[in-house]
């Protein structure tokens, strides 16, 4: 009995690492350096709101929009809460700071109504979208990420980086370590939600988090500074912990030369 349990002992190490899906990715040359269970559909958390600033970006008509939180904004799925105040009119600008730096689900389902159209509609932009890039394994069933039921694989989410990195503001806000919220006459300090960029150990071009217990800890990460004469990202999805992410990300950008 003793020697089955070492043995499977043994090899949970590597079945935990198994079951991490990860694509390292050359976006100067659109190559793929490294994989693993890269088209292997899974949930992916908050990175979803990569789609949603994409399609509110692509669809808001006034760019001084402002919306207030509501209870329409309410997390009736994991019960996550915000330290966005309610019914105060808020900049869609600074909801989208919130959304992208501290990845807060209410500031995602408000930007969802601040485009002119209703939930559903937005949700529907959201999966034409995903047609739209190629990233035919991928489906969307809320704007937060907060259902198990948005999922994608690796590779697709390569190509969502890829389409992401064309916009500035997601690159700036990317690489945003912390920040001040203006909503109404209180400013409200966030951290980036990656350790990485957090703590400054790399640089983002592109970076957004993801978690919620089906899809464990996800993440994209392009690196802004040059790897050599290459821009190199990772994406990574079902990591056991924070840290299990940001070690797979700083051990494959540092071994493509990325500092």
């Amino acid at each position: 009995m003793l020697n089955r349990f070492l043995f499977f002992f043994l090899l949970l190490p590597n079945f935990v690492f198994a079951s991490t899906s990860y694509v390292v990715y050359d976006f100067s040359n659109n190559q793929v350096l490294e994989n693993q269970l890269s088209n292997t559909v899974r949930p992916i958390a908050s990175v979803t709101k990569l789609m949603t600033a994409n399609v509110f970006l692509e669809s808001n008509a006034n760019k001084s929009c402002r919306i207030a939180i509501s209870s329409e904004d309410t997390d009736l799925i994991k019960g996550t809460w915000t330290t966005l105040p309610r019914n105060v009119p808020i900049a869609c600008s600074e909801l989208l700071k919130a959304m992208m730096v501290h990845s807060d689900n209410y500031a995602a389902h408000a930007l969802s109504r601040a485009a002119g159209m209703s939930r559903a509609t937005f949700i529907q932009k959201m999966n034409e979208k995903a047609r739209e890039l190629g990233m035919y394994s991928t489906h969307f069933k809320d704007s937060s990420g907060l259902s198990k039921e948005n999922v994608s694989t690796a590779m697709d989410l390569v190509k969502l980086a890829k389409y992401s990195l064309k916009k500035p503001i997601l690159r700036n806000l990317s690489n945003t370590r912390k920040t001040w919220i203006r909503a109404g006459n209180k400013n409200i300090f966030m951290r980036n939600t990656n350790y990485l960029v957090r703590e400054k150990l790399f640089e983002a071009a592109l970076n957004k988090t993801g978690y919620i217990q089906e899809s464990g800890y996800n993440l994209v990460f392009v690196n802004k500074n040059r790897c050599g004469n290459r821009l190199i990202g990772v994406v990574s999805l079902n990591n056991s912990s924070s840290n299990a992410r940001a070690t797979l990300t700083s051990k494959k950008l540092k071994s493509y030369g990325c500092s």
